[in-house]
């Protein structure tokens, strides 16, 4: 039984496509041959009544081939095949490319296997509304292929070629693209259970409002893509490229970017359950008021600007990530951290740094006007050019602790909140030209622990708010009242690591518990056990708080601080800082010798040290006090007397007498010698006296010259 497209009895098919687009609102008749003795054509026949002699995959190519002589209308219609039925259509290794740019038409058709492999269609490929059961095999060369509203079971568009694809409302269990080359892509409302990209190559891609249940897009290249409010279960970009991609609002179950590229990326207000943006590489990227937990920015690269406002990072790595200028106001900043990162430009103000850490990292400038600071904000082993720190607000317990344990600060400012208290932990910290701020009623130095600090162009005279005078230059001590909330701010970063977890393994909250992790951290950090190095820097801390330090350490801090101070010419300041510095040292001497380990000649050796350093502080101040070495020669003067008075009762008649000698051998020395005395003991005594004088007539000259000097 054969078949011709030019059959005198037409079949008699007829559809209803006013559903699609840009077509009248009217019935559509089958322009087809019937089959002989049948009264549809192959095409609308089920594909179990179409003979065995009768191939449909050929009729069809026969059919669009058309004849040169038919009318316009005729060969648009003889292009038609909508709601057709096939079982399998065989397009491989054909060529279409009419003369006309009449569509092929297969609207609403039904096929249960469709393969174009290898195949050329010079003009669209019209599959809308069409159902394809099995696969459908697209690796050839298209200039537009139309699935809008269709549904396929799996789509094999493995290495495509193609100016268009329109997926519009399409429904894919499967999409396979690898290594496409597309010039535009459209997938808006569509619906991909697996969609695979991997080193595809497309100009311009439309996913908005798309669902994808796993999206792969590995080394992929999309210049133009739109995938705003999208749906992703897993939507992997692994090292995918973009000129400009829009994700705004798109909903990511798993989101992997690692190593993607951007010209520019926006993210704004996306959602993530995980995010992965390790080693991502972009001239600008959006990321505003989106939520985050636990996501990698692990060396990512951004060499313009990353702009989080408004979002809220929680447990998120940045360690070694290199950005020109992170925008991160009102943003909330809950235990993340910034590890070996190099930011050139941090903006934070208005955030909420719930014990953020910055650690062996560079920032050229930090700029943080009315943040929120929980617990210990750490700024440690930093390097930072300019900063400007300011909270409105500290807690947990009316304290936060900014740790700048091993940072270097060139310049800035660090306030204090009208309330409450930032203590700012200066160990073995680097100054610049920094001023610590305080509430403007009160002194700012009882919040700054100051501890083997350096000081490079810091200005001890700079800020009315640290008084040194009125707290009698002592650097190293804390206000007492502060003690109990330093150990709960102490403890706020591990009981927030703690409070994290507990509200990321799904478990509703009672009634009476705190509705965030923050608040939470707040309510266990009071009594939480601190953490090893959280409890070295709390005993330290509240060392201070008592107005001690170790010896040792207190000789390093005003060591650094009187080198600090004579390098900007305070003098005033050198002086009275070299003062505790040699006092710290007695103390350490004092300490060697109860050492019970030390040897004995150690020990001996340790004891004159000391003996030296109390001698030198007793008569001259260590050099800093005039006075006190008029105090001390006056003592002497008086201790002679009352000698001379002792061994020779009788040698005057009155004590003034013996004051008047004491007096004289004294400053016998400049005199020429001492006069005459009978008693021969008190002669040699007074010989001594006047040796001694000499001595301390040197000390007091000395210690006047260095004290004008100062």
């Amino acid at each position: 039984m054969g078949w011709s497209g030019r059959a005198e009895s037409r079949c008699r098919f007829t559809y209803d496509p006013a559903e699609w687009d840009g077509e009248p609102e009217q019935e559509w008749h089958c322009p087809h041959g019937a089959l002989e003795d049948r009264e549809r054509c192959p095409f609308h026949c089920r594909p179990e009544a179409v003979p065995d002699g009768v191939d449909v995959s050929e009729a069809f190519l026969d059919a669009i081939a058309g004849d040169a002589n038919e009318s316009r209308k005729d060969r648009k219609r003889s292009k038609q095949f909508i709601g057709a039925t096939f079982d399998g259509l065989d397009l491989s290794n054909a060529v279409v490319d009419a003369a006309d740019n009449h569509p092929v038409d297969l609207r609403g058709a039904t096929i249960g296997r469709l393969d174009c492999t290898d195949s050329e269609f010079g003009q669209r490929l019209d599959l809308r509304g069409a159902t394809v059961t099995g696969t459908a095999r697209f690796d050839g060369t298209y200039h537009d292929i139309d699935a809008r509203g269709a549904t396929i079971a799996e789509g094999a568009f493995d290495g495509v070629s193609a100016d268009r694809v329109d997926l519009r409302d399409a429904r894919l269990d499967t999409a396979g693209f690898e290594r496409a080359v597309l010039a535009e892509i459209d997938a808006r409302d569509a619906t991909l259970g697996t969609a695979t990209f991997d080193r595809a190559s497309v100009t311009d891609a439309a996913f908005d409002r798309a669902t994808i249940e796993d999206g792969s897009f590995q080394h992929a290249t999309l210049e133009m893509a739109d995938f705003d409010e999208a749906k992703f279960g897993t939507g992997d970009f692994y090292h995918a490229t973009f000129d400009e991609a829009d994700f705004r609002w798109a909903d990511f179950g798993t989101a992997r970017f690692y190593g993607a590229a951007f010209s520019g990326g926006y993210f704004n207000e996306t959602s993530y359950d995980e995010a992965v943006f390790e080693r991502v590489e972009a001239e600008r990227l959006y990321l505003p008021a989106v939520t985050f937990t636990d996501a990698t920015f692990a060396d990512a690269a951004v060499s313009m600007k990353l702009v989080v406002h408004d979002s809220m990072f929680v447990g998120a790595d940045f360690a070694g990530a290199d950005i020109e200028r992170l925008d991160a106001t009102d943003t909330t900043l809950v235990g993340s951290s910034f590890v070996d990162a190099n930011v050139t430009d941090l903006q934070l103000d208005g955030a909420t740094l719930a014990s953020p850490r910055f650690e062996d990292s560079t920032i050229d400038r930090l700029r943080a006007a009315d943040v929120s600071c929980l617990g210990t904000v750490r700024l440690q082993d930093c390097t930072v050019g300019t900063a400007e720190l300011r909270p409105e607000t500290v807690g947990p317990n009316g304290v936060a602790v900014v740790s700048l344990s091993g940072a270097t600060v060139e310049d800035g400012v660090f306030g204090q909140p009208d309330a409450d208290a930032a203590v700012y932990d200066l160990d073995r910290a680097t100054l610049g030209t920094v001023r610590f701020e305080g509430t403007g009623t009160e002194s700012g130095l009882d919040r700054v622990a100051f501890y083997r600090t350096r000081f490079a162009g810091f200005d001890f005279r700079d800020d009315d708010d640290i008084d040194l005078e009125e707290s009698n230059y002592r650097l190293h001590e804390l206000d007492s009242a502060l003690r109990d909330g330093l150990r709960t701010a102490l403890a706020y970063p591990a009981a927030l690591d703690d409070a994290v977890e507990t509200r990321a393994d799904g478990t509703d909250p009672s009634a009476d518990d705190p509705a965030t992790a923050t608040e939470l951290a707040a309510e266990r950090a009071i009594d939480r056990t601190l953490e090893p190095d959280a409890s070295a820097t709390f005993e330290r801390l509240s060392t201070a708080t008592e107005g001690r330090i170790e010896a040792a350490a207190g000789e390093v801090t005003y060591l650094r601080a009187k080198n600090g101070a004579n390098d900007i010419a305070d003098n005033t300041a050198a002086s009275e800082f070299f003062m505790s510095q040699l006092a710290y040292r007695r103390r350490c001497h004092a300490q060697r010798v109860r050492d019970g380990g030390a040897s004995l000649r150690d020990r001996g050796r340790a004891l004159a040290r000391w003996g030296m350093n109390a001698f030198l502080f007793v008569t001259t101040g260590y050099g800093e006090r005039a006075s006190y070495t008029l105090a001390a020669s006056a003592v002497l003067i008086a201790a002679y007397a009352g000698l001379y008075l002792a061994i020779a009762p009788e040698l005057f008649g009155s004590v003034s007498q013996y004051a008047q000698l004491s007096l004289g051998s004294f400053i016998a020395f400049f005199l020429g010698g001492v006069g005459e005395v009978s008693n021969p003991t008190v002669s040699i005594l007074a010989q001594s006296e006047a040796f001694l004088g000499g001595f301390f007539v040197a000390l007091y000259v000395f210690a006047l010259t260095r004290s004008v000097s100062r």
